[in-house]
């Protein structure tokens, strides 16, 4: 079998469409991670990658097969590195914004594992693209990919693609700083944030794309200078977001409940909290970055944020999900120290004269 597969990988590159596309349909099965095979494609990668990139541009069948493959043999960083390239990260872009696409979604999944590779997440941050009839003015890529994730809701975009993996890209985007400054700042197009058109979904049925979403949301809760536009109910609002999947059917004094953002206080009797302990404890964990810079703390102390992190703790079974919560209530009741509230002004001040010099 070993000579079998290393004799059809020369004929991904035939001149011939129809010999490439027969090959290729033998190869897909050797692709997925744990194929005893797989090995054979991986020590052959540059060459293997170089011919499945150039036939993801042919017809829909060879290039569903091409993707699928691709989507495969990504999972391995080393494969991550050949696909770090501009042509055909631009491609993949038409791929997910072309309205009539059958094949954005597996464009999305592979986009997903190529953004792993953090050369990749700057490239998608700094491509340019031409505007998209019908889905933006921007010639900025990731804002298309923002756009079409928030427009493709539900299909009505393109009636054939879901695009919830994009999530996982921007997750993967906002893990670098560049990242969480695109998601933060303005965009031209439209002047709002991007992360806006993101936090809505923290409570999708798609595990994927609300995951994504509020892994989005922690990586931008490290820029502790922007907790105040995160924070503002005019301008992000980020709080209402994080806490509604949090929240339960429980019900509060009128005194906590007037304090609490206005997008939490009219929950029915079926609100039920997110289900994924993971999700759950990223969740937690924004509202302990929120709590690193005074203007946080105030906030969330404004809002009664206690409260409803303390009717989780009732509820909650996970040792490390309770720690959580005791750590955020910790530092939400406390007195703030006056002499530590001056030394962490100034470190403050002082940060931000090392980063403008810099």
């Amino acid at each position: 079998m070993d000579e079998q597969i290393k004799e059809l990988i020369p004929f991904l590159h035939q001149p011939a469409l129809e010999i490439r596309a027969i090959a290729l349909h033998h190869l897909v099965p050797y692709t997925p991670n744990g194929n005893e095979y797989r090995h054979l494609l991986m020590e052959q990668r540059s060459v293997v990658c170089k011919d499945l990139k150039q036939l993801c541009k042919e017809d829909p069948v060879t290039a569903h097969d091409a993707l699928r493959s691709l989507i495969n043999l990504s999972s391995d960083p080393l494969v991550q590195q050949e696909l770090d390239d501009d042509d055909f990260l631009k491609y993949m872009g038409l791929l997910i914004t072309n309205a009539k696409s059958v094949l954005a979604d597996l464009a999305c999944m592979l986009l997903s594992n190529m953004t792993k590779y953090e050369p990749t997440c700057v490239k998608v941050i700094q491509a340019k693209a031409e505007p998209v009839e019908g889905l933006t003015t921007s010639t900025r890529l990731l804002d298309q990919l923002v756009e079409v994730f928030h427009k493709g809701y539900k299909k009505e975009y393109n009636p054939q693609a879901e695009f919830h993996f994009l999530a996982s890209v921007f997750s993967n985007v906002s893990s670098i700083r560049l990242g969480r400054v695109f998601m933060i700042e303005r965009a031209p197009v439209d002047n709002l944030s991007p992360i806006t058109k993101l936090q809505i979904f923290t409570e999708d049925p798609s595990v994927i794309r609300r995951g994504g979403v509020d892994s989005v949301i922690k990586n931008c809760c490290f820029e502790t200078r922007e907790h105040e536009r995160l924070l503002d109910p005019l301008d992000i609002n980020v709080l209402p977001f994080i806490l509604l999947p949090l929240c339960g059917n429980e019900e509060y004094d009128m005194e906590e409940f007037e304090k609490f953002p206005e997008e939490i206080q009219m929950l029915g009797e079926e609100k039920k909290r997110e289900t994924d302990p993971v999700l759950r404890l990223m969740l937690l964990e924004s509202l302990i970055l929120l709590t690193s810079t005074l203007y946080g703390r105030d906030y969330l102390r404004e809002k009664q944020v206690y409260r409803v992190i303390q009717r989780l703790d009732i509820t909650e079974t996970d040792e490390n999900m309770k720690e959580q919560c005791v750590t955020i209530v910790d530092m939400l009741i406390r007195e703030e120290d006056k002499s530590e509230i001056t030394k962490e002004k100034e470190e403050e001040d002082e940060d931000m004269v090392i980063e403008e010099i810099a």
